[in-house]
C-alpha cells in the first residue's frame, strides 16, 4: 500500500491544539504529513502569537501528491478564503470521493459549507459557527468529529484528539487508530 500523505494548512490565527494534534497523530501512525502556509510566508503566526515554521508554502506543493487537505480552524478561518489556490482544490478535493479526503475543525468546516460541500452532508462545527453550516444545508450533528463519505468534520480544539484518530481510521485502517489511541493512553 501507498504511503499515505496529508498537508495540514495553516493561516494566521490558527488554532494551536487543532493544528499540531493531527500532525503528531499521524506522523506516530506513519503518514507523511506536510505543514503548508497559505501565503508565501514560511513562518505563520497562531491564534496565541506561536510562531510556527511549516514545512512548505502553498505555491510549492503539488496538490495531487496528497491524500487528504487538513484546515484547522480558530479565529484565522477567515484567512482560508484569501487563498484561491486552496479553496479551489478544496472543492476539487471534495468531488473525488474515491482518492481524495477533506478535514476541518472547529471554525474550519464553515469554509466547507461556504464552497457548497456539505449540502446534505452530516457535518459538525464550533458551536458558535452552526448558523454557517446551516445555511450551507448541511445536516448538523452533535458529535466529536463526524465522517460522511470522504468529507471529516470536527467540533473544538477539545476534539483535536478525536479528529485526529479518525483521521487516521479513514486513511489507514481502525487497527491503526486503536494502536495509536493505545500508544497515547487515550
Amino acid at each position: 500500500m501507498k504511503e499515505k500523505k496529508v498537508a495540514v494548512f495553516l493561516a494566521n490565527g490558527f488554532e494551536e491544539i487543532e493544528a499540531i494534534t493531527p500532525v503528531d497523530l499521524l506522523q506516530r501512525a506513519g503518514i507523511d504529513v506536510d505543514t503548508v502556509s497559505i501565503t508565501d510566508d514560511n513562518l505563520v503566526e497562531s491564534a496565541r502569537k506561536v510562531r510556527i515554521l511549516v514545512d512548505k508554502v502553498i505555491g510549492e506543493i503539488e496538490f495531487s501528491d496528497y491524500d487528504m487537505l487538513v484546515m484547522p480552524g480558530g479565529p484565522g478561518t477567515e484567512n482560508y478564503f484569501k487563498s484561491q489556490l486552496l479553496l479551489d482544490n478544496i472543492l476539487k478535493f471534495s468531488k473525488d470521493t474515491e482518492n481524495k479526503r477533506v478535514a476541518a475543525i472547529c471554525a474550519a468546516p464553515t469554509v466547507l459549507s461556504n464552497l457548497g460541500i456539505l449540502e446534505g452532508k452530516n457535518a459538525v462545527c464550533f458551536p458558535a459557527c452552526e448558523d454557517d453550516l446551516l445555511k450551507g444545508k448541511a445536516l448538523l450533528k452533535n458529535e466529536r468529529a463526524v465522517v460522511d463519505g470522504n468529507i471529516i468534520t470536527s467540533r473544538s480544539a477539545g476534539t483535536a484528539m478525536d479528529f485526529s484518530l479518525v483521521i487516521i481510521n479513514e486513511l489507514l485502517g481502525k487497527e491503526a487508530a486503536e494502536r495509536i489511541a493505545k500508544e497515547i493512553v487515550l
